[in-house]
């Protein structure tokens, strides 16, 4: 059996670099951390985890706590960081808490009795009696990604979901869209609110009110969303296009606008917010304010690999980290500004010339 001895030699360092690589990764280099782990998989070598446990007093392991794990977006974000955290030494638990704030406070209870070294959390809550409960967890190193509540002294990364609002608005603006129907999330979750904010903000800097009838606030679920598209697509005065908040309401709207016979982008534009791995396949291809996913679950394990390697008592780092979204422009929305056949008139007019 490969002993502490074998790893040292075959990465050429120190048996106490060892041990604090395997124990405290963020106390040594990249590269470091890399050869060592390395030398661990070549000689086979396994730590006695439970003594090392009970010494340090956590384990190796990460809680992941989202708030829906079927949405596509949590599920590539997971995969991402389940792999920052096996490069760093560390292996991930992944929990659902189905967008209920309750069993989400429970699971974060249950990976704290599991002596996990840090939790990653998509919070559901935001009320007061939500962050009071928070507070229970002071001790535990943590960090928020996707939604952001403000005043927790707890580290955020995270899309900057107001800007998404504003650029998603923005384009359909310039392709003269005006009654633009917005399907969003529940009010109070930061994403929804500032993505709906980015919205209205775009309308108003354009000269034009959006129209309450035709902004909604849903619950993140693509029935929801389908219920409240096709209510108003039947309005005589429908919409012209729909922003929908994320990729799951997005979906929902989408399957209203088929069921009911209309075409996209010919009869109603669709937008939205987040890519997708599916995505590609769906025909018209949508246009999405994307996130970084990649960046997001980087961060999100660096900040938290920072805050478990922080001295016993010292203060966490509160830092934001607001990342800006791309704009992937597919075939889902109508260029209303001319119609099609000038369009393609003054293109052969153009070429002729």
């Amino acid at each position: 059996m490969a002993s502490v001895r074998d790893v040292a030699k075959r990465a050429g360092v120190s048996i106490s670099t060892v041990s604090v690589a395997l124990n405290n990764s963020a106390r040594v280099s990249v590269e470091t951390h890399r050869r060592v782990m390395e030398a661990v998989e070549a000689t086979g070598y396994s730590p006695n985890s439970i003594a090392r446990s009970l010494r340090l007093g956590r384990t190796s392991l990460i809680g992941l706590v989202v708030s829906e794990i079927t949405n596509p977006f949590f599920a590539a974000l997971a995969k991402i960081i389940q792999s920052e955290a096996q490069r760093a030494g560390y292996n991930l638990i992944v929990c659902n808490s189905d967008e209920n704030a309750s069993r989400e406070l429970e699971l974060l209870d249950i990976l704290r009795t599991q002596r996990v070294a840090g939790i990653i959390v998509s919070p559901s809550g935001h009320d007061e009696a939500y962050r009071r409960a928070l507070d229970g967890f002071a001790e535990m190193p943590m960090v928020m990604i996707d939604r952001y509540l403000d005043g927790l002294g707890r580290g955020f990364v995270g899309l900057d979901s107001r800007l998404a609002g504003r650029m998603v608005t923005q384009y359909l603006l310039r392709l003269g869209h005006r009654r633009i129907a917005f399907v969003g999330g529940p009010e109070g979750i930061s994403s929804a609110d500032e993505r709906f904010a980015g919205f209205g903000e775009a309308m108003a800097e354009a000269g034009f009110a959006a129209d309450p009838e035709l902004c909604r606030h849903a619950d993140f679920r693509a029935e929801t969303a389908y219920s409240i598209a096709r209510e108003l697509l039947l309005r005589s005065d429908r919409p012209s296009a729909f922003i929908a908040v994320n990729n799951v309401t997005m979906i929902g709207t989408l399957q209203a606008i088929e069921d009911l016979g209309f075409q996209c982008p010919f009869d109603v534009s669709l937008a939205g917010m987040d890519e997708f791995p599916l995505a590609s396949v769906l025909r018209p291809r949508l246009t999405v304010a994307a996130q970084p996913i990649e960046e997001i679950g980087r961060r999100a394990v660096a900040s938290l690999l920072k805050s478990v390697a922080r001295p016993k008592g010292s203060i966490e780092d509160p830092s934001a980290h607001f990342l800006p979204p791309t704009l992937l422009v597919g075939g889902s929305c109508r260029d209303l500004r001319e119609n099609y056949g000038e369009r393609s008139m003054r293109a052969g007019e153009s070429a002729g010339s």
